[in-house]
């Protein structure tokens, strides 16, 4: 098949369906399987992130290419028509997301002391040296208090803003990359059905679009993609897993 046919063909291919919103069913599907997938292994007791994550990437993978043999399927030529058969659509013509004490007064104390205060000069020292210690140890202590306390504080709400800055770089890697596989959705798919439908008219198959090539032709295009996402996915857990050593969950933390 020379090169001018294939044009013709992902050209016509390419106005004849919306890919882009087939593409868009196709991730939803994929990402919503993979909250799925890390939901199941967490019922299964896989609650380290370092691993339920990067599986759930993994395994959503796999449903993305279920995905695209279920839409090849669908735009198979048998399906829109019986009678026709591959060469016909391979020779389509082109149509047109503190706190501190209260003071502490001195007493004077006789304490039997002579007629020169000896006695009562020993209870003044004493007593002063209470009222002096007295407030310092308070302070002291109400100030370790409002340290520990606001070391408390501190502590609530950097957990959550850790966690939440994790999950928006997760999030952002995988829109980013999502836009970039819906903006190439109408080559992906065209190249995927023109690879499928080309082996099935070459064996003489049925006119269903049911051959491997197509799979070759799908991960060539989307392999870097998820592979980002399973990179940041592995990052992201692992810092979770870091910070937040006992939790198994996202809502454990923001709790």
């Amino acid at each position: 098949m020379n090169i001018k046919k294939k044009e013709n063909f992902v050209s016509a291919f390419r106005n004849r369906h919306p890919l882009r919103i087939h593409m868009s069913a196709i991730l939803l599907a994929t990402a919503c399987s993979g909250l799925l997938f890390s939901k199941l292994f967490l019922a299964f007791s896989v609650e380290n992130f370092i691993i339920r994550y990067p599986l759930a990437v993994i395994f959503s993978y796999l449903i993305f290419f279920i995905c695209i043999k279920l839409w090849l399927l669908y735009v198979s030529p048998k399906r829109r028509n019986q009678t026709s058969n591959a060469s016909d659509w391979l020779d389509l013509p082109t149509p047109s997301s503190g706190g501190s004490s209260g003071d502490h007064i001195p007493t004077f104390h006789g304490g039997g002391g002579s007629f020169d205060g000896g006695g009562a000069s020993a209870s003044i020292e004493l007593d002063s040296l209470v009222a002096v210690e007295t407030p310092i140890s308070s302070i002291s202590e109400g100030a370790s208090g409002a340290a520990d306390g606001a070391g408390d504080l501190l502590g609530e709400v950097a957990g959550p803003a850790i966690a939440i800055g994790i999950l928006v770089v997760l999030l952002v890697t995988i829109l980013g990359n999502a836009i970039f596989v819906f903006s190439e959705a109408p080559m992906i798919l065209s190249e995927a059905a023109f690879e499928g439908l080309l082996a099935a008219s070459l064996m003489k198959k049925a006119t269903i679009i049911d051959d491997e090539n197509w799979i070759g032709s799908i991960f060539k295009t989307t392999w870097k993609p998820f592979a980002s996402i399973c990179a940041v996915a592995f990052l992201a857990a692992l810092a979770l897993q870091y910070y937040f050593p006992e939790a198994t969950r996202i809502s454990d933390i923001l709790r």
